[in-house]
């Protein structure tokens, strides 16, 4: 009889693995979806949880208490619909309404004085006379062909690829909502099948989400914090869709390294091209000071510390190590491998010191 309930159980892994498969192969279109979805579950799970507990507060027989985890997670995907949803839906309309009305010969009209400028700013030095003048012959050849070409080209590509990523949202969104629901039904049902101790669930657990929490909190709190400073900025600055260059600020200030300067820095180029010197000097210092180093390097940390201590999640993970699993993320996974690159790495380190040391968390 022990045999025969040996045996069940054997069968019962096997066939539970292989519907598992299964599963995964009927939802593979949507694999992407629900992993995206997954990690920023976990990231806003200290969020969902500080909900939670304040509808419990409320009364313990109210609507209100009763459908708390369907309301909690309601509002968290309300939240993201806004900050995400409808400045990506801004800037692909604004953006499509732009590359329809592109004016190729004043684009054109444009490169070539700010070639001539530049040689002109540089011939003064001597050891470089040759090739500037080598590059004002090719570069004005070039300039009147192939790049107007892929300008266009580049405009349109910037638009197909905003408007699939609004799909993803939609989709992200959808599977988002579901997870903040039975999330917690999940784990649960996850953690009495994994063969570990509910010490070692929860230090895995602990590890994971402190990351992706501070990975996620930060890049929201720059790309919010950068995008409004700079769309504030045009604002003073005039001549320029305030609103669409903060958005467009914002979205860029999440890529690693280069951050707003994807912006900023054609900004000024076409300053200085105009002659305004004094705005190309205030845009510059302003995008390096104020929205570089202040944001970025002083707000930020006070974000993620007031954030700390009011939810209580840590993470131990190297700044640096955080940095290359973003670039890593990016790479294979596009845009949502900003927070999917750091959560897998965090994980990793997380199982390898239970392995290692034997800890007991």
């Amino acid at each position: 009889m022990n045999n025969k309930n040996i045996d069940d159980r054997k069968f019962l892994a096997w066939l539970t693995f292989a519907l598992i498969l299964a599963s995964l192969w009927i939802f593979k279109s949507y694999l992407h979806y629900l992993l995206v979805a997954a990690v920023l579950g976990l990231a806003t799970s200290h969020l969902y949880t500080a909900l939670i507990s304040l509808f419990a507060k409320i009364g313990n027989r109210g609507l209100v208490y009763k459908n708390r985890e369907v309301i909690a997670a309601f509002i968290l995907s309300a939240l993201f619909l806004i900050m995400l949803f409808g400045p990506l839906l801004y800037f692909v309309s604004v953006t499509y309404e732009q590359a329809n009305n592109l004016d190729l010969n004043q684009i054109r009209q444009t490169l070539t004085e700010m070639v001539d400028k530049t040689i002109v700013f540089l011939d003064k030095i001597p050891f470089v006379h040759e090739p500037l003048a080598r590059l004002n012959k090719e570069g004005l050849s070039f300039i009147k062909g192939p790049a107007i070409e892929a300008l266009t080209i580049g405009a349109k590509g910037l638009v197909v690829g905003a408007g699939g990523l609004l799909g993803q949202v939609v989709w992200i969104l959808i599977f988002y909502f579901l997870f903040n629901t039975y999330g917690r039904r999940v784990l649960r049902f996850l953690a009495d099948l994994a063969p570990m101790s509910y010490e070692h669930e929860k230090y895995l657990y602990r590890e994971c989400t402190g990351t992706v929490a501070v990975v996620f909190y930060g890049t929201m709190f720059n790309m919010v914090a950068q995008g409004i400073a700079f769309g504030l900025l045009m604002v003073f600055i005039g001549d320029y869709n305030a609103v669409y260059l903060g958005v467009l600020a914002g979205f860029c200030s999440v890529i690693p390294i280069v951050g707003a300067a994807l912006i900023y820095v054609p900004v000024v180029a076409l300053e200085l091209l105009a002659g305004n010197y004094v705005n190309a000097l205030v845009i510059l210092a302003f995008s390096w000071i104020v929205m570089g180093f202040f944001i970025d390097n002083i707000l930020r940390l006070i974000f993620i510390g007031s954030l700390k201590k009011m939810f209580g999640f840590e993470y131990t993970m190297n700044e640096i190590l955080i940095l290359l699993a973003m670039l890593a993320g990016i790479a294979s996974f596009g845009f949502w491998g900003l927070i999917i690159g750091p959560s897998i790495l965090a994980l990793t380190f997380a199982a390898a010191n239970l392995y290692s040391a034997g800890i007991d968390k």
